[in-house]
């Protein structure tokens, strides 16, 4: 949470490529951001908070990039955020079956002494 408004504050810090790589990059970066911030927390409260927090973050960015010469805030990049924010939730909260998805190969694959 530290690194991410720094970034956003730096002129010559802007991603890459066209509006799409950015999005992508705004979505991941929350989305493992908000993992991480949501394991973390186990309790209901603590989760809220996290996910609210994660929204401050998300607008703050976008509002100091407004302020910084060459950059330039963008509700699409919050929305994206929040994107990102709701991935990890689905993830977290269908985390047995996401699992069971990627890894019942090698479940399977190790049980037969593959």
């Amino acid at each position: 949470m530290v690194i991410l408004p720094w970034m956003g504050a730096e002129a010559g810090l802007a991603p890459p490529g066209d509006g799409y790589t950015d999005k992508g990059l705004h979505i991941l970066c929350f989305a493992g951001l908000s993992c991480l911030s949501l394991w973390a927390y186990r309790s209901r409260g603590g989760r809220i908070m996290a996910v609210l927090l994660l929204l401050v973050l998300a607008v703050g960015i976008e509002l100091v990039q407004g302020m910084v010469p060459n950059r330039q805030a963008s509700l699409e990049d919050v929305i994206a955020d929040i994107v990102g924010i709701g991935l990890a939730l689905i993830l977290l909260r269908h985390w047995s079956l996401v699992r069971g998805m990627l890894f019942e190969r090698m479940i399977k694959a190790d049980r037969s002494g593959d």
